[in-house]
């Protein structure tokens, strides 16, 4: 759900924009309060996290705010705010670890940003070649997905290797136009 998406709904009925935007980010935020209150906190805190995660994000969004995009990252920052919060909470009343020393404890390369960016990069060229209709989808996807050559798609979608290399071509063309529209750039 993009910004826009969320402040129309939220114009023509509150409810059920708040419901829309819960049942959308409720796995997601749950992960996050989770990963973060897993050591210390019991299934009541995880869940009393998620709750107010979503009181908070409801509470403070900005229907007039200049914004545009996918809601994801300002939800996923109130999220990791509050599950620390919390995490401070119920390390102070003597459960759990210190947050640095639970960080330290299981060190990651992983940078969550990136990671993030790219699944949703992912995503979004996985709906992108869905659009693009039969055959062309299933060429893409057999061609640099699994790595398959012409002479094996074209046994799948029961064409000429050589019409698999054409159609694939003018595939890439149409993605390349319309990631640009998009202003993606690989």
């Amino acid at each position: 759900m993009t910004h826009s998406e969320y402040r129309l709904l939220l114009k023509t009925d509150r409810t059920k924009a708040q419901q829309a935007l819960f049942n959308e980010y409720l796995n997601y935020v749950y992960a996050i309060a989770y990963n973060c209150l897993h050591s210390c906190g019991s299934r009541e805190d995880i869940g009393d996290c998620v709750l107010d995660v979503f009181m908070d994000v409801f509470s403070s969004y900005d229907e007039k705010g200049d914004l545009s995009g996918d809601i994801k990252g300002f939800i996923g920052t109130v999220a990791f705010r509050k599950a620390a919060n919390y995490y401070r909470k119920l390390y102070r009343n003597g459960v759990g670890v210190p947050l640095d020393e639970y960080a330290e404890a299981i060190p990651s390369d992983e940078n969550i940003a990136v990671t993030t960016e790219n699944s949703e990069l992912g995503t979004i060229l996985l709906d992108l070649i869905e659009g693009l209709g039969k055959p062309d989808s299933t060429i893409i996807i057999e061609k640099f997905y699994y790595g398959r050559s012409s002479l094996e798609i074209s046994k799948i979608v029961h064409i000429s290797p050589i019409m698999v290399r054409v159609r694939c071509s003018r595939a890439l063309k149409k993605l390349r136009k319309l990631l640009a529209d998009k202003d993606i750039t690989m």
